[in-house]
């Protein structure tokens, strides 16, 4: 049985003598993001994650940093602490934010100019996982959760259109060639680095690090637009920045179609929380049907 997330911390915590004191729980989705004021820092308790990936992830994120790119990096002088079989907590550098009324909105400018920068580094100094479509996915549909957040027909449907789509993933040619892919690069993981003058903008969440197709880390911002109710001012922005219109390219539908599916681990995970039940069925729906018109609530 996975060790209760606040016992997780602590242990961990313990590790490094961090103190707890004022702990809070700031965001539970796929990980547990716990702010430790005290310190101050971010500790991500991680259930079901590979520890060697995670390892992987913050070498990475290091190294970027230390290049000078914008990403958020790991607290100093710690490392990875494994608490069981599925368990792990990872510490990281705090980034406090901006008052929202004093600060710029992060949007898909922000986010092309990092990928831009990203998809021109080296190779970094650790060794990659190849990325793997849906891989969340995959592995959500093989949980306990799904079992009871989707009815049977469901979970077939789904796995077969899981298999389906990677295939079709599969055949794509890709013009913007292979290299260090952020793989989940949509805006809601774009935060202010305040530590400069003028405050940067710095990208977050690189548990999907890999190599792979750099198309993928396009998809999100145009998904945006396609089910979360932004504009073409949204893509453009992009597009001026990164300098490339991902419309332009024959394999565009089916990453539209594989972002759609990226978005449905994160409900059955939460399943039965009503409000992220309600996600996953307005988005099951909609893919099930065909639906490429429905806003999304996002949560």
């Amino acid at each position: 049985m996975p060790t209760p997330l606040a016992d997780a911390l602590t242990t961990a915590c313990d590790r490094y003598g961090l103190d707890t004191t004022g702990a809070e729980l700031i965001h539970h989705y796929n990980n547990a993001v716990y702010l430790l004021p005290a310190v101050p820092a971010i500790a991500r308790v991680a259930t079901g994650n590979d520890p060697a990936r995670l390892r992987v992830t913050q070498t990475v994120t290091a190294w970027l940093g230390e290049e000078g790119f914008g990403a958020t990096t790991p607290l100093p002088s710690t490392e990875l602490v494994e608490i069981d079989d599925t368990t792990c907590v990872t510490f990281w550098t705090y980034y406090p934010q901006p008052d929202a009324e004093h600060a710029e909105p992060l949007g898909s400018r922000h986010l092309g100019t990092l990928l831009k920068a990203l998809h021109s580094t080296d190779q970094p100094p650790a060794e990659l996982a190849d990325w793997t479509p849906l891989e969340s996915l995959g592995r959500a549909l093989k949980s306990g959760a799904a079992a009871q957040a989707l009815s049977p027909d469901d979970l077939d449907w789904l796995t077969g259109y899981l298999g389906d789509l990677r295939t079709e993933v599969s055949e794509l040619s890709w013009p913007l060639g292979y290299g260090l892919v952020h793989g989940d690069a949509w805006a809601g993981n774009l935060l202010w680095d305040t530590s400069t003058d003028p405050a940067t903008p710095i990208l977050c969440d690189w548990d999907s690090v890999s190599r792979g197709p750099r198309e993928v880390d396009l998809i999100p911002t145009w998904h945006a637009a396609t089910r979360y109710g932004r504009d073409e001012v949204w893509i453009q922005a992009f597009v001026d920045e990164y300098g490339y219109d991902l419309r332009d390219w024959d394999g565009y539908k089916t990453l539209i179609a594989m972002r759609d599916l990226a978005q449905v681990p994160g409900p059955i995970r939460q399943y039965p929380k009503p409000a992220y039940a309600a996600v996953l069925r307005q988005r099951l729906t909609a893919i099930r049907t065909g639906d490429r018109t429905n806003n999304w609530v996002a949560l």
